[in-house]
């Protein structure tokens, strides 16, 4: 009698002690992209040809094109909570010219330009890092050369020439 009370006294101890570990182990979230060097990349703002989603991506393809390893980046979705790692692009138009040619007393989409700027902030962890600005002026074709080179110069200025920390 005596063994058998010591047998479920231990039974009992380690099924506490399994089901604190259980707990504890399930409270501890997941490695996320704060143990890699994955950043999100969220826009706002009108930038013509692009809806925010893909403006998202595309800036992220193109960021992703411009610097090297270990970063790595996503678009983010609209409404998402904000990732620890990421890159804000916030776009707002200066002005539209329309430069001289029409279709049938209309302007033509082909002869507009459109004066962007956009603050650029990088946040690491959840810590703001820095902020840069860029302006362009782009003719509203998906693919643009200018828009481009903005994502390129920005790409540089925060990941290859500060070369910040790994997250």
């Amino acid at each position: 009698m005596h063994i058998t009370h010591i047998t479920k006294t231990s039974l009992m101890t380690a099924i506490v002690i399994l089901f604190i570990l259980t707990n504890t182990c399930a409270a501890t979230p997941p490695s996320s992209s704060l143990d890699s060097g994955t950043v999100v990349v969220e826009a706002s703002g009108n930038v013509p040809g692009f809806t925010e989603t893909q403006l998202a991506t595309y800036l992220a393809r193109r960021m992703h094109e411009e610097t090297a390893d270990p970063w790595q980046f996503s678009a983010g979705k609209p409404g998402a909570a904000p990732a620890p790692n990421r890159v804000v692009w916030s776009f707002k138009t200066l002005r539209v010219e329309w430069k001289a040619g029409s279709h049938r007393g209309f302007p033509s989409p082909a002869h507009w330009a459109v004066y962007l700027s956009a603050e650029v902030k990088l946040y690491l962890k959840n810590t703001y890092q820095k902020t840069t600005l860029a302006e362009s002026t782009i003719s509203g074709e998906t693919e643009d050369k200018v828009l481009s080179e903005m994502v390129h110069n920005v790409a540089h200025i925060l990941f290859v020439e500060n070369k910040p920390d790994m997250p």
